[in-house]
This record gives C-alpha cells, sequence and structure tokens, in this order.
C-alpha cells in the first residue's frame, strides 16, 4: 500500500505543535513532509521546488487513492503537466514511483508539450523588437543595482533565475578576491557547469556564457544579490509588464545570426542528443566568443550607456 510506505515517517515536533495536515493527506505526517521539502531544494532550483511541493501537498491524495486521478484530466495541459511533475517527484521520494507509473498508464494521462501551434503562435505574438524597447524604457527608472541584473540577463540570455545566480555568485566571489573559479578570463567565459547545485538541474541547466569586461565591471560595481522575485515586483511595482523570461529569446534570436543552432543550444543550456552533437560537433571557443560579443554589441552599447546614467 502506499500509505504504508508513507506512514514510516514518525511524527516529530518539539512542542507538540504540528501544522495542520491537508484534509485529503493525514496519513502523511509532518515529518515526511519536511523531509519532502529537502529532498526538493536538494534536487531542483529554490522556485521550482517550491511548486512541486505547493501541487504534491494539494493532490497527494491521487497517490493514496489512484481514482481520484480521472480529476486530473479535468485541469489544464500547463496545470496537468505541474501536477504530474510533483507527484512523480513525490513518488519517487517514497519509492512507489512503479504504482504512479501505472496509474498514469491507466487514466491515460500525458505529459503533454506544447505543440507547433502553440509555438508558432508564441513567435507571432511576441515582437522582440517591443522587448529591446521595454527594457530600454525600464532600465533608467529602476535602482543601478536592480538595473544591471536586466542588463546582465539581457546580454548572456540566462533564465531570469539564473541571471540573479550568476550576479549574486559574481559578487560574492570578486568580494574574495576568487572571481577565476568562476570567470576563465582568457575566454571572458562564466563557468556555470563548476557549480551544478545553482546551474544544473534535471531539465534546465546553464553552462557556459561569453561575457564582456563591461559587464563584469557593471556587476562587481552595482553588487546585485537579490533573488529573482524581488526584480519581477519592482518591474510591477514601476508599472511595467513582466517581460524578463522574453530576454532570453530576444537573446537567442540575436545569437542565431551569427552562430548555428547548436551553439546558441548550449549557451542556452540545452545539448543536443544526436550523433553529430556528441561525437563530431568540436565548437572553437574562442572563435564562438568572438561572434558572441560581436552580436551583442550593439545592445550591450545601448543598455550599458543607460545604466551608467543612473
Amino acid at each position: 500500500m502506499l500509505i504504508i510506505l508513507a506512514v514510516k515517517w514518525r511524527m516529530k515536533s518539539t512542542d507538540g505543535d504540528l501544522n495542520p495536515r491537508p484534509p485529503e493527506c493525514k496519513q502523511f505526517s509532518e515529518q515526511m513532509w519536511t523531509d519532502f521539502r529537502i529532498w526538493l531544494h536538494n534536487t531542483h532550483e529554490a522556485g521550482g521546488a517550491k511548486e512541486l511541493f505547493t501541487y504534491a501537498k494539494r493532490y497527494c491524495i491521487v497517490l493514496q487513492k489512484p481514482s481520484e486521478a480521472s480529476k486530473l484530466l479535468l485541469l489544464s495541459k500547463h496545470m496537468r503537466r505541474n501536477v504530474m511533475s510533483s507527484l512523480s517527484n513525490l513518488s519517487k521520494f517514497l519509492g512507489v514511483y512503479d504504482q504512479w507509473k501505472q496509474t498514469i498508464k491507466r487514466f491515460g494521462l500525458k505529459w503533454e508539450n506544447t505543440n507547433n501551434l502553440e509555438t508558432f503562435l508564441s513567435i507571432l505574438n511576441t515582437d522582440l523588437n517591443e522587448v529591446e524597447d521595454w527594457i530600454k524604457q525600464l532600465i533608467p527608472k529602476m535602482p543601478r543595482n536592480y538595473a544591471s541584473v536586466l542588463v546582465f540577463d539581457a546580454l548572456t540570455g540566462l533564465r531570469p533565475t539564473e541571471a540573479t545566480h550568476s550576479c549574486s555568485l559574481i559578487t560574492k566571489l570578486s568580494e574574495q578576491n576568487k572571481l577565476d573559479k568562476y570567470l576563465d578570463t582568457k575566454l571572458m567565459m562564466l563557468q556555470h557547469f563548476r557549480f551544478p547545485k545553482l546551474f544544473l538541474r534535471k531539465s534546465k541547466n546553464a553552462y557556459i556564457s561569453f561575457v564582456t569586461p563591461q559587464l563584469i565591471e557593471l556587476i562587481t560595481k552595482t553588487k546585485p544579490t537579490m533573488k529573482y522575485s524581488a526584480v519581477d515586483t519592482m518591474i510591477g511595482r514601476l508599472g511595467f509588464k513582466i517581460r524578463t523570461r522574453q530576454l532570453r529569446k530576444l537573446y537567442a534570436t540575436t545569437l542565431r545570426k551569427y552562430l548555428p543552432q547548436e551553439m546558441v543550444d548550449l549557451l542556452q543550456g540545452r545539448i543536443s542528443q544526436s550523433i553529430f552533437m556528441r561525437f563530431y560537433y568540436r565548437p572553437l571557443l574562442e572563435d564562438t566568443r568572438n561572434k558572441v560579443i560581436k552580436a551583442i554589441e550593439p545592445l550591450q552599447n545601448q543598455l550599458l550607456e543607460l545604466v551608467n546614467r543612473n
């Protein structure tokens, strides 16, 4: 039984008062949830771990009573994918993943990715000129340390959480005179792969980013160490739409004019499993760096001028 595995975690509390359990999952102890939260934070990025934990507590009844899985079919595709991911993690943690896979098969639950039409509509509805105008209007209105994160994000193509992690790491290591542990100064390449807990996850990774001395100087001077959520909050308070995720698309589109798709994918944390990429493709990093810097130079000049006015 699924619930038998879950109740092996004993109830532990120093004062006898435990947080209320969700009504559907009374047989899962608070200690089990605490252990699961720690497990998620050891295997996922903080924001993703929090989301997985929330959905797991809300829908854990599906693991106790598989008949409840039919309710997942009523969820939107995006929501259903998030819930299924949370339950997959919880079932692995509890050691009942095989039973969960049987439930998925029995109810015809599918891991639906974005289809071709949705991808086309996303491209059609994203005006990258508008994204560029958005960041140029926003930077002069933001505190300089917040603005520097957006500039860094736009010029590296990192995901927003990765960008804030990177800025904090640059700041910390620079203050300790250890930036060379992260930045290859010869190639001007940030080596994210050296910090796997921050940048290498199950599905979303960041391996390397090419930067300029000017960009590194901006970060070491402004010392941005805030979380990504704080940046979005600041943007909202200024009355702007939250478009930070579209900076990644702007970066990739800019690079595609100068680099092959395989290299753009690598710089965005995606490594193809094709025979070509695994066995034959050996990019010349120095040549790639030069092309990246040439591609982003016009935007960098404009953004650095704006942020340095603050």
